[in-house]
């Protein structure tokens, strides 16, 4: 089924998005550094209370907007596909300077919303908590969840947005610190979620197939993955709100690729208790210490076998294992494979 280039079905999705269709200018925007999270600056100085705006309020009809509402009977059959069901996108678009834009979901919507602001500014207000976004930051919405969110009056906001659902959505969301719906974004993803966001747009030009909707599921995976793993203008405000230093216990780990190290040293370093250390650093990485730095250790092996010509022997020297074959054992154990066997497969 063709796309609707231009206004499109009205759902009561988000119809909020970013692109002319020509191809110009998406995402080229200058935009600063966000505030920290509870900045003084936040929404209440921006655009108008919630229910009213200055203005005739609108959830779509933007000059240059791209709206794909994707069909319900096709987008049922596609979800069945073991490719798209994990994750998929239901709408997704752009709305350029999207004055007086403003949407109430007082019992929230039926997916999950991804709104990427990339110039101008707005508000989002999730549960009750109303927040400023601006350009460079992007708003995860969880399924079901209570919000608003509007376009500030003197400087409209430009976004992309997605609504996306499926059994690995919730995983994402749950990457956001508590109490907030807003996430900062460095120039550089932005940028690559913008080249998504276009190569969508494009690709749903050409109808709604099942392989454009395979290839849309991979694309908001993409978009997340980008977002909440690599990211990092993100990863800062997470260890803001984090009260352990997880990233300075895997830095301390990584420095230390060349020896064992005992729980009981990682979490002296830590400054924990070792039942303490153990259990948070589990429930953050999903594995225990020794058995993360045991991983460490592999892969630094794994790189050394791949650019130098060190015999096995130096190699387990290197990476803290003073007898080869015990390090022969573990690769295997790690990686599925023996140390000679991986750089004979590798050359």
């Amino acid at each position: 089924m063709p796309s609707s280039g231009g206004s499109g079905n009205r759902l009561d999705a988000e119809k909020d998005g970013r692109f002319n269709g020509a191809g110009t200018g998406g995402g080229r925007s200058s935009c600063g550094a966000a505030p920290p999270r509870g900045s003084t600056q936040d929404a209440q100085t921006m655009s108008p209370p919630r229910n009213r705006t200055d203005g005739p309020a609108k959830a779509e009809g933007f000059a240059g907007q791209v709206m794909h509402v994707i069909p319900r009977p096709l987008l049922a059959r596609a979800a069945r596909h073991l490719l798209v069901r994990p994750l998929f996108v239901t709408d997704i678009g752009w709305y350029p300077r999207a004055r007086y834009h403003y949407k109430e979901r007082p019992a929230g919507a039926g997916q999950h919303i991804l709104l990427l602001c990339v110039g101008g500014a707005g508000w989002v207000e999730v549960r009750g908590r109303r927040e400023t976004v601006r350009a460079g930051e992007a708003v995860l919405v969880p399924k079901g969840a209570p919000h608003a969110y509007g376009a500030d009056t003197g400087r409209p906001w430009s976004i992309h947005w997605v609504h996306f659902d499926g059994d690995d959505a919730a995983a994402y969301l749950r990457r956001l610190p508590e109490g907030t719906a807003r996430l900062a974004v460095a120039p550089a993803t932005r940028r690559r979620l913008v080249r998504i966001f276009r190569d969508a747009y494009g690709a749903l030009r050409r109808g709604y197939a099942e392989d454009r909707l395979i290839y849309l599921s991979h694309a908001v995976r993409h978009l997340l993955g980008l977002l909440v793993y690599d990211n990092p203008a993100y990863a800062p405000q997470a260890r803001a709100l984090e009260p352990h230093d997880v990233a300075g216990w895997l830095d301390f780990l990584a420095a230390h690729v060349d020896r064992p190290l005992r729980v009981a040293e990682m979490a002296r370093h830590a400054c924990l208790s070792v039942p303490h250390f153990a259990a948070v650093f589990r429930r953050r990485t999903g594995l225990p210490p020794l058995e993360y730095h045991i991983h460490l250790r592999i892969q630094e092996a794994c790189r050394l076998l791949d650019t130098t010509p060190l015999a096995i022997r130096e190699v387990a020297a290197r990476v803290g294992y003073e007898d080869a074959y015990y390090f022969s054992r573990v690769f295997r154990q790690v990686t599925g494979v023996s140390p000679r066997g991986y750089r004979r497969r590798r050359a």
